[in-house]
């Protein structure tokens, strides 16, 4: 049986603290990937964990369906008629809107810019 040496050990175990204390990792955005990971990377994460369960689904039971993302800022307005703007979208996200809920205490400040930044491309 080969034995593992010393130096080789301690690293996994400097490697293991380092992930069981969210190295690079903000607290707040722990769940939304780590803090150098790109903001359109960070986005994508907060987009398919808050938006995409019902932006993106098919055959959702309601009166009406949440529009489509894709391509948001493609046109001069949204489909509320507001402009598309990035300060119109915060508002939406932060407050809500007919019967999307508000992330105003889901959703901190740097993940909505990173949404916005990721819708920005989708």
């Amino acid at each position: 049986m080969r034995r593992t040496s010393r130096t080789s050990r301690y690293s996994i175990s400097f490697l293991a603290l380092l992930t069981l204390a969210g190295f690079g990792c903000s607290r707040n955005n722990m769940d939304y990937g780590p803090a150098f990971a790109s903001e359109e990377t960070r986005g994508e994460l907060v987009y398919e964990r808050n938006c995409s369960p019902c932006h993106d689904a098919e055959n959702l039971q309601l009166l009406k369906q949440p529009p489509k993302l894709a391509g948001i800022f493609r046109h001069p307005m949204l489909p509320s008629g507001a402009p598309a703007t990035d300060e119109q979208v915060r508002k939406t996200i932060v407050s809500g809107r007919g019967i999307m809920p508000p992330f105003e205490h889901t959703l901190d400040k740097q993940q909505v810019d990173d949404l916005l930044k990721y819708l920005h491309k989708l």
